[in-house]
C-alpha cells in the first residue's frame, strides 16, 4: 500500500479505515500516524472527521481508536448482499483469460468434512472437463482437495485420510505419504496433481482463507495433461495463489489480524 502522504483525502480515509480493521481495530493515534506515514496533525483531522460520522470512536480508558458501530452496520450490509462467488468472479476470469483453461472456486464444507465445487469457468478449448457445481465431494484427492486439506486442523486431516478411498489412479490412501505431500503443499504454497480426481488431468489449487486464518476454499485450474507444460508450472501456481490471496483479503484475511495459518503445522 502506498504510504498516505501521497495519497488524496478518499484515500486516506479508505487507507485510515483498513489499517484500524487490519489490527484487531485498537490503536492510538500515533499507532494510526506512524501506520500511515501521515503528521500526526492530518491523522487527526482525518480521525475527527470518522468520529464525527460515527465510522470509527474514541476508547478514553486506552486512548484508541476502533471501528464504530456504522461502520460496522455499513460493512454488515454488504457482506449480506455480497457472496463469495460474486467476489471470486473476476478473479476467475482473470485467470481464465490468462490461460484459457477451466477455473474452479471450491468451498470446503467443514461439518461434512467433504468440499464442493462452488463456481466453474472455461476457456475456449473444446477438450474440458464435464465439473458438476454444489455437490458435496470426498477429500482427500486432487489438488482442488488437497489445497484445502493441507491447512486443515490435524484432527480433520486424519479423520479424512482414514475414510478416503483409492484415488483414480488406484493409489491407496497411505496416511504417512499423503502427510509428506500436505507438507510439500504448504512449503510451495499451492497443490498440483496428476490424474487423482480426473484420469488424463492436472489440477492445481491455492487455498482461501477467512479473516480468522481459516481455511474455507479454494481458487484451482484443471488442465488436460496434453496441454499441460510442466515449464509453466510456477507461472501457474503463482497466479493462482494471486488469486487466492485477493480472495481472501476480500474476505477480511490478513497476516497482520490474523494468525498465520500455516504457523501450526510442521
Amino acid at each position: 500500500m502506498a504510504k498516505a502522504e501521497n495519497l488524496g483525502t478518499v484515500a486516506r480515509v479508505i487507507a485510515l479505515l483498513r489499517t484500524l480493521a487490519e489490527n484487531n481495530h485498537r490503536l492510538t493515534l500515533s499507532d494510526i500516524a506512524g501506520k500511515l506515514g501521515l503528521a500526526p496533525s492530518t491523522t487527526h483531522r482525518l480521525v475527527s472527521l470518522l468520529v464525527n460520522e460515527g465510522l470509527i470512536a474514541r476508547d478514553a480508558a486506552t486512548k484508541t481508536y476502533y471501528c464504530a458501530a456504522e461502520f460496522v452496520r455499513i460493512a454488515s450490509l454488504v457482506k449480506h448482499t455480497s457472496s463469495i462467488t460474486d467476489l471470486a468472479q473476476p478473479l476467475l476470469e482473470h485467470l481464465v483469460e490468462r490461460f484459457n483453461e477451466t477455473t474452479l472456486l471450491c468451498l470446503y464444507l467443514e461439518k461434512q468434512r467433504r468440499y464442493t465445487i462452488v463456481s466453474v469457468l472455461h476457456g475456449t478449448e473444446l477438450l474440458r472437463y464435464d465439473v458438476k457445481e454444489n455437490v458435496p465431494l470426498e477429500m482427500p484427492w486432487g489438488a482442488t482437495a488437497r489445497s484445502i486439506l493441507a491447512y486443515l486442523p490435524q484432527e480433520d486431516v486424519d479423520a479424512i485420510v482414514a475414510r478416503a478411498d483409492a484415488a483414480v489412479t488406484g493409489e491407496p490412501p497411505r496416511p504417512e505419504v499423503i502427510h509428506r505431500e500436505l507438507a510439500e503443499i504448504r512449503a510451495r504454497g499451492y497443490a498440483i496433481t496428476s490424474g487423482q480426481r480426473i484420469a488424463g488431468s492436472i489440477g492445481i489449487g491455492a487455498p482461501v482463507f477467512d479473516m480468522a486464518g481459516r481455511v474455507v476454499g479454494s481458487v484451482c485450474l484443471t488442465i488436460p495433461r496434453e496441454r499441460f507444460s510442466p515449464d509453466r508450472q510456477e507461472e501457474y501456481g503463482a497466479a493462482l495463489m494471486r488469486q487466492a490471496a485477493l480472495l481472501s483479503q476480500s474476505l477480511g484475511y490478513s497476516e497482520a489480524a490474523a494468525e498465520s495459518p500455516r504457523s501450526s503445522r510442521s
